[in-house]
């Protein structure tokens, strides 16, 4: 299958409210973020610094990043707050037993 239809089921631990993980799929590394319950799919990289958004802090659907203070909204990738002026690459979530199912498109 192509690039922009596949999906893979990955397996988490539960996620509580106001946290994230990193998972990788292929090669990329998509950091999972739990707001009130949703959970969210953003690349795991600021795109202003290309820096890691593992250690980035959520604040209710914002992710901030931790070197330069960046901010995005990771329902979306908008970006909320500069220096970063690219919308982070958002994948969608689809929750299931154990886990969820992500959307490389």
């Amino acid at each position: 299958m192509s690039e922009s239809g596949r999906s893979e089921r990955v397996e988490i631990e539960d996620l509580a409210p106001g946290q994230t993980c990193v998972v990788e799929v292929d090669s990329m590394q998509v950091l999972i973020c739990n707001v009130d319950g949703e959970w969210f799919g953003v690349e795991n990289r600021c795109s202003h610094a290309r820096v890691p958004l593992s250690e980035a802090k959520l604040f209710g659907c914002e992710l901030e990043c931790p070197v330069h203070g960046a901010r995005f909204d990771v329902r979306t990738g908008d970006v909320l707050c500069r220096p970063a002026r690219r919308a982070l690459r958002v994948f969608p979530l689809t929750r299931i037993a154990g886990g969820v199912l992500i959307s490389l498109d």
